[in-house]
């Protein structure tokens, strides 16, 4: 049987190559062309090493946290994790996830927090599981409260002479929405929500720095303190630097002389390497992605932010 005589064979074969040859294209420039190492490297006189991870700005997200000590878990080598932190705090619910795998993380290896210029609410969350914070004498931290935010423009709204109607299920279904005022229930109820993060936020603290919870709520009014009142107050345990960070690893896993950094790595693809991946995702979006209508009538989310 000849593959001319069949036109539709022979385009279907044609197409199966072509498709073979693109991926393969596809996958070499993603993946095979991009730089192998991910970490930064700096070799002491041990063979053994200690992580670093910079905890840096807002905190909106765990999962690069998460896989990041996770690789630090399993290579046997590292022996200890030094938390950089500068960051003013940030969502709750990333800042319990990375306490929790913390907390875990610490059963194993040690953990040592180095306080940069800021590390309050949720950063001092994370920071309180630390097996040993160590703050500079001017850096701001502690701020352990919890802050509910909404906007509210009915006011605006009613000058204008644009009201909302709301159809719901039940009286706290628009609860926060920014076109009507909040009823003295709707702020009971919120209440109680904040306080029941903040008696969370309070018991971990305790729980981490090996405090009593009746101590820690004289201290947890949302006031920030300097690295110099946090040790007063037995909120870090040391004032140094990183490198008194260092020190500190290399003394809590006993290892002898100079302990090998490993430092994670911001990898930056090239301007082809980024045309081709915004090309293929915006391939895969038309082909099998989904369409959300953005009609103010179907918004069942209010704007409303539970922060650290």
């Amino acid at each position: 049987m000849s593959i001319n005589k069949h036109p539709f064979l022979s385009g279907l074969i044609f197409l199966t190559v072509f498709i073979g040859i693109f991926a393969i294209f596809i996958y070499l420039i993603l993946f095979k062309f991009q730089v192998k190492s991910n970490y930064n490297v700096v070799r002491g006189s041990s063979p053994y090493a200690v992580g670093v991870i910079n905890l840096t700005g807002a905190i909106t997200s765990s999962s690069g946290f998460i896989r990041l000590l996770d690789h630090y878990k399993r290579d046997s080598d590292v022996k200890a994790v030094i938390i950089r932190v500068n960051s003013p705090g940030g969502e709750v619910a990333p800042s319990q996830a990375i306490y929790e795998q913390l907390m875990k993380f610490r059963k194993r290896k040690k953990i040592i927090v180095s306080m940069s210029s800021v590390a309050a609410s949720g950063a001092y969350y994370i920071s309180s599981a630390a097996d040993e914070i160590i703050a500079e004498p001017g850096t701001l931290t502690g701020s352990i409260g919890v802050i509910m935010e909404m906007p509210n423009f009915y006011k605006l709204m009613k000058k204008v002479g644009v009201s909302y109607n709301y159809i719901v299920s039940g009286p706290y279904k628009d609860i926060g929405t920014p076109f009507k005022a909040m009823t003295p229930m709707q702020r009971k109820k919120l209440q109680g929500v904040v306080m029941n993060v903040y008696g969370q936020f309070v018991s971990a603290v305790a729980k981490g720095r090996n405090l009593k919870v009746s101590y820690v709520k004289k201290l947890a009014n949302g006031m920030v303190y300097s690295g110099q009142q946090a040790l007063k107050y037995h909120l870090v345990d040391k004032l140094g630097d990183f490198q008194d960070a260092v020190k500190a690893a290399e003394k809590l896993t006993g290892i002898k002389g100079k302990a090998t950094l490993i430092y994670p790595v911001k990898k930056h693809s090239n301007l082809f390497q980024s045309f081709i991946k915004r090309a293929v995702k915006s391939f895969i979006a038309h082909i099998g992605g989904s369409t959300f209508f953005k009609n103010p009538a179907f918004v069942s989310y209010n704007d409303m932010k539970l922060d650290f």
